[in-house]
């Protein structure tokens, strides 16, 4: 093991540091440095508050940023500095901790800081070589899920939250307050000042994605300070694109555009992205991603993005055998559904039972059920169904779900099953795939287990704009009825789900589609649900069409039967040939028809 030596002269100053550690792992040329952004990062981390979020775009590098000046505080002083790494899991917190053990013990200047044999050594937690084995409590880097136990009664000099903030773990408000009870909990182990010679620092690196994220919350009402490096530069005489940096843009990059308004648009940070690197990664991206993770414009993220609301379904329980014949929506306190988690949006975070339910009618008697299946059930998409009925004009959801099985036996086995069990009259399939396979796969499984009309439908509008077309309508207007079991086990489904967790869930695609191409990472069961629900609007239109049509020829054959009665005939008897009987006289005994009057 080394002995430990101050730092040279030279690499004392944090940038110089950096260059260093860049150089020896081969991350720039031998005589190269941090970029401009870069610097700009490791000075805010250096010299800004003491509590204090870094957001910048994905990419620029702020997780290795925190790694290097975690490693020049240690070097700086490794007998006192503890340094604690949080972020959403451990798994994710122990890369950046081995990230650094990997310097200590290959990079030579750095190998004194490598954990001694007889110590604690691994890349959840370890001390570096000058600390004494079982001298303090505290490793001298700790790794944690920001969520475990672990976090609880420990001690550090400087906290280093990393991407803390995910989908899972704040799409509830419970979520939310257990997320920020952790946060509080940062502030209870941070050692207390006591003249050290680094200051005590808790330092957040995230990107916020709703104006609702943690990170806001914790400047706006904590005091924290907060610091944007966009991948572009934005243009500040647009109130648009640099109010939602609410005063906190990196000084360096506003002073720049400002003293030269043709950088607008151009990379804030050429060294590693350029212009083209940029271009592609916007290709790649839907222009709200885009704007949320490049350009860490959060204010994009509001509810009036969104066309559909949660809080707009009325939720009941409904079990197929009968259904309301009127149906009205209310959401005083008391219609809450406190049972059922809503993952909405902002506000959105509740479910209402009906403020008022009508006479029960059987399933016999007067209405129709659907079941819609999108059929993509190839690798990671999902082939997903919706079965809805439809009385009075309102439709009622009662079975959603989603299987990557694609068309084994067994998955259309379980679709004939799911028709089978709510007495479905009609199926719907998407078209657009597969030339009719599907339906040629399913029909002998259906004519099997539940016979039953089979349609295909084709679809040539994009695809949001159509699902939000059919379903926003129904769903403001109140007319769309979800059976609790189903919004139950849609989140009990999604929170089992370690790999995309919410993002199939039904409720999460219904509360964060917009009309952007590709706003939804995994649309199926939307998609099912929109067709079902397309099925009976298309239904009432023909319908309405019929009735119309059949009202027109009604009042046409009235109007045939009024001008033939005046007449003294039938349309029949003029068909063959009879005259009408005379009905008077005139003088010369000429036979005129008689003229009636009609009011």
């Amino acid at each position: 093991m080394t002995t430990w030596e101050p730092l040279p002269p030279e690499l004392e100053p944090l940038p110089n540091f950096a260059a260093f550690i860049l150089r020896e792992i081969g991350l720039v040329p031998p005589d190269g440095a941090p970029t401009k952004q870069q610097l700009g990062i490791l000075d805010w981390m250096q010299n800004g508050p003491d509590r204090q979020i870094t957001i910048g775009f994905r990419g620029v590098a702020k997780s290795t940023m925190a790694a290097i000046y975690a490693s020049w505080r240690l070097m700086r002083d490794p007998i006192n500095e503890k340094i604690l790494i949080p972020s959403n899991t451990q798994e994710k917190a122990v890369e950046i901790t081995t990230q650094m053990l990997n310097w200590f013990q290959n990079i030579e200047l750095l190998q004194c800081l490598a954990p001694r044999p007889d110590g604690r050594s691994s890349a959840k937690n370890f001390d570096v070589g000058p600390v004494i084995p079982g001298r303090d409590q505290a490793p001298s880097v700790r790794a944690c899920g920001i969520l475990s136990s672990a976090l609880t009664g420990k001690r550090c000099s400087c906290a280093i939250p990393d991407d803390i903030e995910t989908l899972n773990n704040s799409i509830t408000p419970l979520k939310q307050e257990r997320l920020a009870n952790a946060v509080t909990e940062l502030e209870q182990i941070i050692l207390p000042d006591e003249g050290q010679l680094l200051p005590r620092q808790i330092m957040f690196l995230g990107t916020p994605h709703l104006e609702t994220s943690l990170y806001l919350e914790l400047s706006r009402r904590r005091g924290y300070a907060v610091r944007y490096w966009p991948a572009e530069y934005p243009d500040p005489k647009v109130a648009e694109q640099i109010d939602c940096y609410d005063g906190c843009l990196d000084p360096l990059i506003l002073a720049e555009v400002e003293a030269d308004p043709s950088l607008v648009g151009e990379p804030t940070d050429p060294e590693r992205f350029g212009f083209d690197e940029l271009l592609k990664r916007k290709a790649g991206n839907t222009r709200i991603s885009w704007q949320l993770n490049y350009m860490l414009n959060c204010r994009l993220s509001t509810l009036d993005r969104f066309p559909i609301r949660l809080g707009d379904l009325i939720v009941m329980p409904l079990d197929g055998k009968a259904l309301p014949e009127t149906v009205s929506w209310g959401n005083g306190t008391d219609m809450r559904l406190q049972e059922l988690v809503c993952t909405g949006l902002g506000a959105d975070r509740w479910y209402y039972r009906p403020a008022f339910i009508g006479t029960y009618v059987p399933k016999a008697e007067a209405w129709r059920c659907v079941m819609a299946i999108d059929p993509s059930g190839r690798g990671r998409d999902e082939m997903a169904w919706a079965v809805v009925a439809e009385l009075n004009g309102n439709q009622f959801l009662l079975e959603s779900g989603g299987t990557r099985l694609g068309y084994s036996d067994e998955a259309l086995e379980a679709l004939a099953q799911v028709a089978k069990r709510w007495a479905v009259t009609n199926i719907v399939t998407e078209a657009n795939f597969g030339d009719g396979m599907f339906t040629a796969a399913l029909a002998p499984v259906m004519a099997r287990v539940w016979p039953c009309s089979i349609e295909e439908v084709r679809h040539s509008q994009q695809k949001e704009r159509r699902i939000i077309d059919t379903l926003a309508p129904l769903v403001q207007q109140h007319r769309l009825v979800v059976a609790k079991a189903v919004i139950a086990n849609d989140y009990l489904e999604a929170e089992m789900d370690s790999d995309t967790g919410h993002q199939r869930s039904l409720m999460y695609q219904l509360s964060r589609i917009t009309v952007e191409r590709g706003s939804l990472p995994f649309d199926d069961r939307i998609d099912a649900l929109a067709m079902a629900a397309a099925f009976f609007v298309e239904s009432v239109a023909q319908d309405q069409e019929r009735q119309a049509k059949q009202r027109q020829d009604e009042l046409d054959q009235a109007v045939l039967d009024s001008f033939f009665s005046d007449c003294g005939m039938s349309a029949d008897a003029m068909a063959m040939g009879r005259m009408p009987e005379a009905r008077g006289r005139t003088a010369g005994g000429i036979m005129r028809p008689v003229i009636r009057a009609r009011v």
